[in-house]
């Protein structure tokens, strides 16, 4: 390492260089080969010899089968500054010092300290319960060594990404509302809100989420393509496909895009009185499957021959004078207000009115009537 230490001021400086990158702006300093340096410097025959000791050092222990982590303390008068710049230096190895005799600057500096630290990976992964927790209201620095974790969540999306990464997580959990801002990649990740009344995701239209997932949570702003959401209330929400299972659909407008189907599983209507949801179909290249739904909704701008098929529970489908185009299957028990035009192609066959269910109860009353 080019680590270098200023005789008169006792500053060590560690150069950006000479740390670990692990991707865009993390990098990682391993706390014991930062010590084997100073250690090394020490000895130094022609200079360090003549110098005051740098750090105190207790090793790695093991007991019981757990091996506790070594500890590092840089002793005064020294200070440790890293070269400035806008990058994050995660510390690893070691329980140590580093936060409190670091010189300040733009540096970001991830402590990683914890009380009776073991070195396994599954007790750290247990630490975190699998993911990065986030509070943007009243959340930590990342310069806190618990940052992440579910009593210390860090206070933006920027540096929780850059603790997933050095973990090896793909989960965060969102306390509160939060916006996932543009220009960040978050693309696989997966967001667990406290509760659709608790939180709410809102997701810029240049965020990067493709292949993303909702839980537990309010969802709203421009999706990419293939995210799934679960448990969660939807209003308006911009280019959906993927999937969307067991939520409420609130009043709004849900609008399809990516040329692929996409899929409402065991879903209801959030609307009381007569006010209904709407699925606007992005104009052309989306299917849509509505199964098993609850309550009213709106088909609505689909000139395509991409086709939808509808299985109603119990509800109100309403087609707008703006479907003109494909084959829509609904099926299931409830009414079906048709206001398509063009050459749309409704099929009700396996549609159960309400009028027929009055003629069917009407029937079997007379049946009964009859033998008595």
């Amino acid at each position: 390492m080019a680590i270098s230490v200023d005789p008169m001021t006792f500053v060590i400086t560690v150069p950006q260089a000479d740390l670990t990158h692990i991707s865009g702006i993390q990098y990682e300093l391993n706390i014991n080969d930062f010590r084997m340096w100073l250690k090394a410097w020490e000895d130094d025959q022609s200079y360090g010899i003549t110098m005051l000791k740098t750090h105190n050092h207790n090793t790695e222990v093991t007991l019981s089968g757990l091996t506790y982590a070594r500890i590092v303390e840089v002793l005064d008068p020294y200070t440790v500054e890293f070269e400035d710049g806008q990058y994050t230096v995660n510390c690893t190895g070691a329980n140590h010092n580093l936060g409190d005799v670091r010189v300040a600057n733009q540096v970001a500096l991830v402590i990683n300290n914890a009380a009776g630290l073991i070195t396994s990976t599954d007790i750290e992964y247990a630490a975190y319960n699998g993911g990065v927790s986030v509070d943007v209201v009243d959340g930590v620095s990342i310069t806190d060594g618990d940052a992440g974790k579910p009593n210390f969540p860090v206070d933006n999306l920027t540096d929780a990404k850059a603790i997933a990464e050095f973990r090896g997580f793909n989960t965060f959990y969102i306390l509160g509302d939060i916006t996932i801002p543009a220009g960040l990649t978050l693309s696989g990740y997966s967001f667990i809100g406290e509760s659709p009344g608790k939180t709410t995701i809102t997701v810029d239209t240049d965020a990067a989420v493709v292949g993303c997932e909702f839980y537990d949570a309010t969802v709203a702003g421009t999706l990419d393509g293939n995210c799934a959401i679960k448990n969660c209330n939807i209003g308006n929400l911009n280019y959906v496909n993927g999937r969307i299972e067991q939520c409420l659909l609130e009043e709004g407008t849900i609008i399809l895009g990516g040329s692929a189907e996409g899929h409402f599983l065991d879903c209801w209507s959030g609307v009381a009185g007569t006010s209904i949801p709407v699925i606007d179909m992005g104009d052309s290249g989306q299917d849509l499957s509505l199964r098993n739904y609850n309550g009213g909704i709106k088909l609505q701008n689909k000139s395509g021959s991409d086709n939808v098929t509808i299985d109603l529970n119990s509800g109100h489908v309403i087609l707008d004078s703006t479907v003109t185009n494909g084959t829509i299957v609904i099926r299931g028990v409830g009414h079906v207000t048709d206001n398509s035009t063009g050459s749309a192609n409704v099929l009700t066959n396996d549609l159960l009115e309400r009028h027929e269910l009055t003629d069917e109860h009407k029937r079997i009353q007379n049946l009964i009537l009859a033998r008595v």
